[in-house]
């Protein structure tokens, strides 16, 4: 393009139009056709939820962390490890029911 062309379009591109522009019925033909949007299952938030703790569980198991926290607990000390480890499990509860609440939209 030469240069006189370009600072038509940039003018063109500035301007405010009023309205939306005509597009003789495309929009409303593509949308026709597009298939209707799936609705996410009620259920499978739930079951996803209990098996991501369940796997996590299991990941943590060996951890010396996890065990430590375990030994606090029974004892009935809850010291430093047991306040990480519930900070870290209320951080990821707290994410998990932010991304299901944004994906419900």
């Amino acid at each position: 393009m030469n240069e006189l062309d370009d600072q038509k379009l940039d003018e063109l591109l500035r301007c405010e139009f009023a309205g939306a522009v005509a597009d003789d019925g495309f929009s409303a033909r593509v949308m026709r056709i597009l298939p209707p949007r799936q609705r996410s299952q009620p259920w499978l938030l739930p079951i996803a939820a209990l098996a991501g703790g369940l796997l996590t569980w299991l990941a943590l198991l060996p951890s010396p962390l996890l065990q430590q926290a375990s030994r606090e607990w029974l004892a009935g000390d809850l010291g430093t490890t047991s306040a990480v480890v519930c900070a870290i499990l209320l951080g990821v509860g707290l994410l998990g029911c932010g991304w299901a609440l944004e994906e419900a939209e």
